[in-house]
């Protein structure tokens, strides 16, 4: 008993003593001795020990030791590695470390297995578990700021007594204030699969009102660094952490980190050469509790577009044991632009914080959106803002809101924003109009050159609703157009919105129109309109109503009336007597429904909008065209019925480039008229820009369907085979097949109508990209027809192509 109570008393006091110790901290943050900016990521070790950590995203750290500690060793990827001296007692430090210029060009792989790949195997085995989507929930609120300046390290080292004054004035501006600044809080859920919303509820931006601008920092990069592809400026880059990565990147172990029991494995990480690829470069900290990230520099090997972009990224176990994004840090370099010779830059950092693990969620928990603005969100108040700020402002952030704010609402600097979001409809403002670019010149062989004005109401005559018209002149069939337009906004984070429009206008006969039938400008796919040979001239009135139900559903229920007038020598009508008895005109009235569902598609929604996030062809997209004809009213005569359908993607591969497809098919009753029926796609010319998604060589006009399947293959090869220089064509293969036939021939009368019958064929190579303008970028091309159509003589199979692409 009394060896029981010594063992007791013994233990209990290691155990108070263990308690009531009170460890030696450190404090401090980590610099760039010349940049001063903050590093993320410095391996910091305490004295000789193996125990020690690493610097945050925004270089600070704080260690603590059972021990007095009295040097850091610190090391860092790119950097000399150094010792800090503490005096005693000190708790806070501030180190600079410089940069070492010595740089390897050239990779030299010695016999034997790299070290690296053990740890990046191990990684890649626990990537999913360790992914924060593989939880069944989580919850997160977060704060980000963002902020362009220009990069004058050079006027700062220059004494101002050497610089002239006007370069004195440009620093002493950029000490004290940054171009632009923003920051934004926000909530976000998640719940597996795929329901996700994040809520912006307070956003400030200097110079604008409207939040729209601190989506910025939240769509720039992946959220976690496990998926298979890493979007980085919505573009996607091979994970080195992906499977078949060994064969791919070089990976070097560049330091061990100790951290207690555990280990931190810094490697660092570049394709091999020769290795065409959409390829990171960087470092990771590879943990072995779960043989997790613990963080990761990243930045794709070229440039794009004149950008340059670096991600960073720190996690944390807010659990204890479940490793999850604790800070996003990005960097942009815009090569393209300087002002004065100084570079313009980019940095955001978004800080995450109360992250609950595997939350109680509920479906009803999660908005339509993926993102939601809510409506008070850019007039909260400072008293908010200084409550729920994770860190005060700096004086040079104050600065930049006093001064752009006031810079903001005097040029009106939200009047730019408004100017680029009706410029992505196609529109230009002029007061308190808009112009419609699209209505100015269009060319095809009916019209010949057509000239005309679009125009319509903007914001500053009403946000609920708005009204417009037009008029066109075509120089060829001396034909007057025009029409006119009432949209009335019910609810625009829901799209739902009514809408009026009459038209005497000429289409396409037989063209296979899906919703309203608008075209982005920037399509590609309506590059064959300058072809067309054959119309139906219209007169139509059409009621249309526009909503949302969910996340990826969108209708428009429509019922129109419609007079039409075809060539003289289409008709429509039947047999009588042995002679055809027809008209080249007909009037029906319809109904309508228009269906798209996006499944993946990511939309962000506000009081005043609803737009798509990042590349919405990266998920399938289906849409879905009903219509029917209602007969014995306002001078209708005909009874038809038409269905169609289409599912449209475009799939990145690691490897291999991206795979693009679109599927189309429809079928109607036999008894309509040649424009209600389906034209088969066609863009054929000898030598002309092409046009993707349909038949390169089919003839205008050359097949009708009642009914048809057509498949559109496409696989751009990217950077696999020539690399990303500064010539580097981009190979793409492609394929289109077309079935489809014709019932109820007996009911037109034409001067050539072909039935496809048999399956038509045609495959083409490309090469684009062989000229690089930056906004957009030309190549060149060949399709062949072949199979059950091909032609008697062998060059009417071919046709040569211009392949024109833009980076929209």
């Amino acid at each position: 008993m009394d060896r029981l109570k010594h063992i007791l008393t013994l233990f209990l006091g290691f155990f108070v003593l263990s308690v009531s110790a009170q460890p030696f901290e450190i404090t401090g943050i980590i610099t760039d001795s010349e940049t001063k900016e903050p590093l993320p990521f410095v391996n910091i070790v305490i004295n000789n020990s193996n125990h020690g950590g690493i610097s945050d995203i925004n270089g600070k750290f704080s260690l603590k030791s059972n021990s007095e500690i009295y040097f850091l060793r610190v090391s860092y990827v790119g950097y000399f590695s150094d010792t800090i001296l503490l005096n005693k007692g000190q708790t806070f430090v501030e180190l600079e470390m410089r940069k070492n210029a010595v740089e390897l060009n050239e990779v030299v792989i010695l016999p034997g297995e790299n070290p690296a790949h053990r740890i990046i195997d191990s990684a890649i085995v626990h990537r999913k578990s360790n992914d924060p989507y593989a939880l069944n929930s989580f919850s997160y609120e977060s704060y980000g700021k963002f902020y362009i300046t220009l990069g004058i390290d050079s006027l700062q080292k220059t004494p101002n007594h050497l610089l002239d004054s006007e370069s004195v004035q440009i620093k002493d501006f950029f000490e004290a204030h940054y171009l632009f600044f923003m920051e934004n809080m926000s909530n976000r859920i998640y719940k597996k699969p795929s329901l996700d919303n994040e809520t912006i509820i307070a956003s400030k931006v200097s110079g604008f009102s409207d939040p729209l601008f601190t989506l910025l920092m939240s769509q720039i990069q992946s959220f976690a660094f496990y998926e298979d592809l890493i979007t980085i400026s919505d573009k996607n880059y091979v994970n080195p952490i992906s499977r078949g990565s060994t064969n791919k990147y070089f990976f070097l172990l560049k330091d061990t980190i100790y951290d207690g029991a555990d280990t931190v494995f810094v490697i660092s990480y570049r394709p091999f050469k020769n290795k065409n690829f959409d390829a990171l470069q960087g470092v990771l900290y590879i943990h072995t509790d779960q043989w997790a990230l613990q963080s990761v520099i990243a930045e794709p090997m070229t440039m794009d577009q004149g950008v340059s972009v670096k991600i960073r990224q720190n996690y944390f176990q807010p659990d204890g044991k479940t490793w999850f994004p604790s800070q996003l840090h990005t960097d942009i370099y815009f090569a393209n632009l300087d002002f004065d010779s100084y570079p313009v830059f980019g940095r955001g950092i978004t800080q995450i914080f109360n992250v609950e693990i595997n939350p109680e969620l509920k479906r009803r928990d999660f908005p339509d959106a993926t993102v939601s603005i809510e409506p008070d969100a850019h007039v909260k108040s400072e008293t908010y803002w200084e409550e729920n700020r994770p860190d005060s402002l700096t004086q040079k952030e104050i600065n930049t809101y006093n001064f752009i704010d006031s810079l903001g609402k005097k040029e009106n600097f939200d009047r730019l924003l408004d100017l680029t979001m009706v410029l992505l409809e196609g529109k230009i403002p002029v007061g308190p109009l808009s112009l419609d670019i699209s209505k100015l010149y269009m060319y095809n062989e009916i019209e010949g050159s057509r000239l005309g004005l679009g125009l319509s109401t903007n914001y500053k005559i009403s946000k609920k609703w708005s009204l417009g018209g037009y008029y066109a002149y075509g120089f060829k069939d001396k034909q007057h157009k025009f029409g006119g337009d009432l949209k009335i906004h019910i609810n625009r984070a829901r799209s739902m919105y009514l809408n009026a429009t009459a038209r005497q206008d000429v289409r396409e006969s037989g063209a296979i129109i899906w919703g309203d039938g608008s075209v982005n400008i920037f399509d590609t796919e309506s590059f064959r309109s300058f072809l067309l040979t054959r119309a139906e001239y219209f007169q139509e009135y059409r009621l249309s109503v526009n909503f949302k139900i969910g996340k990826n559903f969108s209708f428009m229920p429509s019922v129109g009336h419609t007079f039409s007038r075809n060539q003289d020598d289409i008709l429509f009508g039947s047999m009588q007597e042995g002679s055809f008895i027809g008209s080249p005109t007909h009037e029906y009235n319809d109904i309508s429904l228009y269906t798209r569902i996006a499944f993946g598609e990511k939309r962000v929604s506000s009081e005043n909008y609803d737009l798509i996030l990042g590349n919405p062809k990266e998920h399938p997209v289906i849409q879905l065209q009903l219509q029917k004809g209602i007969p014995g009213f306002l001078g209708g005569d005909l009874d038809f019925w038409s269905a169609r359908a289409k599912v449209s993607q475009s799939v990145k591969t690691k490897y291999m480039g991206t795979f693009s497809y679109k599927v189309m098919g429809g079928i109607c009753s036999e008894n309509m008229p040649l424009s209600l029926t389906f034209n088969a796609p066609a863009s054929y010319r000898k030598f002309t820009v092409a046009s993707p998604n349909s038949f390169e060589t089919m003839r205008m006009n050359e097949f009708y369907n009642t009914r048809f399947l057509f498949v559109f293959l496409r696989h751009s090869f990217d950077k696999m085979i020539f690399g990303s220089g500064k010539f580097a064509p981009v190979p793409v293969l492609m394929t289109n097949v077309g079935f489809g036939d014709f019932q109820g021939i007996e009911y037109i009368q034409s001067p050539e109508i072909k039935i496809m019958n048999e399956p038509y064929l045609e495959s083409g190579l490309f090469f684009d990209n062989l000229l690089n303008m930056g906004f957009y970028s030309l190549g060149i091309g060949v399709v062949y027809r072949y199979g059950y159509h091909h032609l008697p003589k062998l060059e009417d199979n071919f046709a040569y192509k211009i392949s024109f692409s833009t980076a929209l």
